[in-house]
């Protein structure tokens, strides 16, 4: 594919209703369950946008604030909001929606970063990511921030 296309970011949700089989003693979604699902709507993300497969590379902190019950609708929403040369960083936001009522809580948000590669698992080159509101500006910093901190405790683990 190769960085001398550029490409908009597309978002990509992934909506799933909260059963029992999901949640710990307290009645709340399992938070490994919640990054399964990031996991899972981040990947797609990442290869609609560069239009190959992707592996996860990275999931850098995720904070939960608000708990995710049984019977809720969790609401996983991503989008590539940095990329470098083989890789992108995902936003990831997750919500809950009530089953009965319109209304809608956010719950957690996190940012992964991906890999594009081939059939041989080799990393490939990505689009470059167009960048053109202020929205866009402000989550490239914050992309660009993360794999920073991705580089740099990989660095310092590897001594």
């Amino acid at each position: 594919m190769g960085n001398e296309s550029v490409r908009e970011s597309v978002e990509v949700s992934n909506s799933e209703l909260v059963f029992p089989t999901h949640t710990n003693h307290y009645g709340t979604i399992f938070g490994g369950r919640v990054l399964e699902l990031m996991d899972m709507t981040g990947a797609m993300a990442a290869m609609r946008f560069a239009g190959e497969d992707t592996v996860t590379a990275s999931i850098e902190a995720v904070d939960f604030k608000k708990p995710v019950k049984v019977g809720d609708i969790m609401e996983v929403k991503a989008r590539v909001i940095y990329t470098a040369h083989t890789s992108m960083v995902v936003k990831v936001d997750v919500y809950k929606v009530g089953k009965f009522s319109p209304g809608v809580e956010f719950t957690c948000r996190g940012y992964l970063v991906f890999v594009a590669v081939d059939a041989d698992g080799k990393p490939i080159p990505v689009p470059a990511l167009k960048v053109v509101t202020e929205e866009d500006k402000k989550y490239w910093k914050i992309g660009e921030s993360v794999k920073n901190r991705c580089r740099e405790r990989q660095a310092s683990e590897e001594n």
